[in-house]
């Protein structure tokens, strides 16, 4: 008989970790851990202990180290970004576990990466509180392309949606705002109707976070809108929903936001004549899918152009966002349910590289080539075993020097 050895963990530390992996229920907690809810209640309590493998299963779930539920007092945890999104009445506000656990993550990452570029002597990012919702908008989003160096002839000249995406994400990880993408592995989906994007501002280390479940051409919209959020040094969680419920100070900021983000990947003089070409006995659908596989942007992106321009009212764009989501949805069911036998997935290390961010990974593998870093915290880092990195790196097609800004 297997001999059971019990884990002598803290018990308000057991408690913290649940509610801030975003389990209010002990309900919910006690399905995937595995045990009855009355059990989980008294390891809470104290009148409990778990077995080792139980433990680690919580700890698991969790998304908490195992040595975290053995400290003597819960941790001072990272702190909770603000909610920018619109929400239906019956959508719960509370975030996910996947979702906190993508922030914690993220933060987690931004402190050590803001460390460590202080101390290597880069200089700060000129966008980071470069302005306010009281600045031009035309003038900010021409500022902003202007220091992306992205030019509007190059997006045109991209061969489809992806290559627009991936060109985006270069010329702001070129700037040295690091972008990660993640909802592309099981446990990590987030709905696009909890979160399409957060960020992180900081001066050295501004991260965005882009939920992979998104279509391309909606991923560019949302990096453009953190974008903005970097410039007013305004963190926080959006979703870029038309409608539904948001506190007054978060519905200026959006707006906004909005506003710059659509001029900054579709400018105004560049979108008007190709719209006035069009063959006006076509149907108002017909012509902005045109006009979004000309411009390379999402059918959204057109609709919100034509609201700003009044060329559309406002019930009528919420008609039409709410259009394309549905569509979008239904697209992706429809290529789930396709079983091919050519079917092709990428690689692990390829999916890992999109979750971590390019630019990331580049800096955390030069660290440590130079000894500035060490093997166990590159790991954690990257979520990669460390005999697994130099595959990583290959695979992923990671150039192992790293240059960013002033040193």
């Amino acid at each position: 008989m297997t001999q059971r050895i019990i884990a002598n963990i803290t018990p308000s530390v057991v408690k913290w970790a649940r509610e801030t992996a975003g389990f209010s229920m002990v309900e919910e907690a006690a399905k995937k851990i595995g045990r009855i809810p009355e059990e989980i209640l008294k390891w809470e309590s104290g009148e409990l202990q778990p077995t080792i493998a139980q433990a680690r299963k919580a700890s698991e779930v969790y998304r908490r180290p195992l040595a975290t539920l053995f400290l003597p007092h819960p941790p001072k945890d990272f702190s909770t970004l603000k909610d920018f999104r619109r929400l239906p009445e019956d959508f719960p506000k509370e975030f996910s576990p996947n979702l906190r656990f993508m922030i914690r993550q993220t933060q987690q990452r931004q402190g050590w990466l803001s460390d460590f570029l202080k101390e290597e002597g880069y200089s700060p990012i000129k966008l980071v509180g470069s302005a306010s919702t009281e600045t031009n908008p035309t003038k900010l989003a021409l500022k902003i392309r202007e220091e992306l160096n992205i030019k509007y002839e190059d997006i045109r000249k991209c061969a489809g949606r992806s290559e627009a995406l991936k060109h985006w994400i270069n010329a702001v990880e070129e700037l040295g705002i690091f972008v990660s993408q993640a909802g592309n592995m099981q446990y990590e989906k987030i709905g696009l109707e909890e979160a399409r994007g957060f960020v992180l501002t900081d001066e050295f280390a501004p991260f965005i976070f882009l939920n992979y479940q998104d279509a391309k051409v909606a991923q560019i919209f949302t990096l453009a809108h953190e974008i903005v959020h970097i410039c007013l040094n305004e963190p926080g969680v959006s979703n870029l929903w038309p409608r539904g419920r948001i506190s007054q100070d978060a519905s200026k900021i959006e707006i906004y936001c909005n506003l710059v983000a659509a001029e900054l990947i579709l400018p105004q003089n560049k979108f008007i004549p190709i719209w006035r070409k069009l063959d006006k006995s076509e149907s108002l659908n017909e012509r902005i899918e045109k006009c979004s596989k000309y411009f390379k942007v999402s059918r959204e992106v057109i609709a919100r152009r034509l609201l700003i321009m009044q060329i559309i009212k406002q019930d009528k764009y919420i008609k039409l966002a709410e259009q394309f989501h549905r569509e979008w949805i239904e697209h992706k069911s429809r290529e789930k349910s396709k079983k091919r036998k050519d079917d092709s997935y990428p690689h692990p290390y390829t999916l890992r590289v999109i979750n971590n961010g390019r630019s990331f990974s580049r800096v955390v593998l030069t660290a440590y080539q130079e000894g500035s870093i060490s093997g166990r915290d590159t790991s954690d880092l990257l979520r990669i075993k460390l005999n697994k990195l130099p595959d990583y790196a290959d695979h992923a097609g990671l150039g192992l020097q790293f240059k960013r800004g002033t040193r």
